[in-house]
């Protein structure tokens, strides 16, 4: 198999080096990815301006460009032909309606545009502990229940830094959780802040699986999330138990 690793964290950062390490078990590891970091950037590109890409290393490429950008240059420059593009591990949840902003997203759905499976992995912020090991239980997990498709990508997000043992995996819608979004001004620069408000989540959902324990897949279809591959994927799933 040959996979297509790339991040919103940059090429250097902690999650995607370990990516780098433990997926060469599964295949033939290419690794192109954003120069700097670009989280927030969705699949925003450059589509007018030069873009620097440097090969560090032997299947190693930083793009001086967005997340999306580092794909479609992989795709369509550098012409590299994956089985599986897998984007992360990004240092962060990416849940509910992060996912429309996600750069680590916005890289997979760049795959799934041209009919490459692609798989986006998040982390609770700043720990990588539960991501490293159950990182080949979600890969087995997938690959043994045939979930990867053309059709939408899988949206994966580990369990909390809290978690002291993960329950297991579940199959899951987006969430909804009510936020405060504000900014903080410092002579003429704004910082963007945000809350999480109190909220029950809704059973089936991301928010849900994330807040009681479980890993979460959540189904995305290009641009949006999909009920037709919620219910592909939980059918996948029911008849390999």
């Amino acid at each position: 198999m040959k996979i297509l690793l790339t991040n919103d964290d940059g090429f250097k950062a902690k999650g995607i080096r370990i990516l780098l390490d433990e997926l060469k078990k599964y295949g033939e590891v290419i690794l192109v990815a954003p120069r700097d970091h670009m989280s927030g950037s969705s699949m925003s590109r450059a589509f007018w301006n030069k873009i620097e890409v440097t090969e560090h290393e032997e299947n190693v490429f930083s793009v001086a460009g967005t997340p999306a950008d580092a794909v479609t240059i992989a795709l369509h420059g550098l012409r590299i032909r994956p089985d599986v593009i897998i984007s992360g591990i990004n240092n962060g949840f990416n849940l509910s309606s992060d996912t429309a902003y996600s750069g680590t997203i916005g890289a997979a759905m760049e795959g799934i545009k041209v009919g490459i499976p692609a798989i986006a992995l998040s982390s609770d912020y700043r720990d990588f502990g539960n991501a490293k090991k159950d990182l080949d239980y979600v890969l087995n997990f997938i690959f043994n229940n045939d979930l990867l498709s053309k059709n939408y990508l899988l949206n994966v997000n580990f369990t909390k830094n809290s978690v002291k043992k993960t329950k297991g995996i579940k199959i899951t819608d987006l969430g909804h959780r009510p936020l405060e979004h504000y900014y903080e001004k410092e002579d003429n620069h704004y910082l963007a802040k945000r809350n999480i408000l109190n909220y029950e989540p809704e059973e089936g959902t991301d928010l849900c699986a994330i807040r009681n324990g479980y890993i979460s897949i959540t189904p995305l279809k290009f641009g949006s999330q999909t009920d037709y591959g919620l219910r592909e994927l939980r059918n996948k799933v029911a008849r390999s138990e």
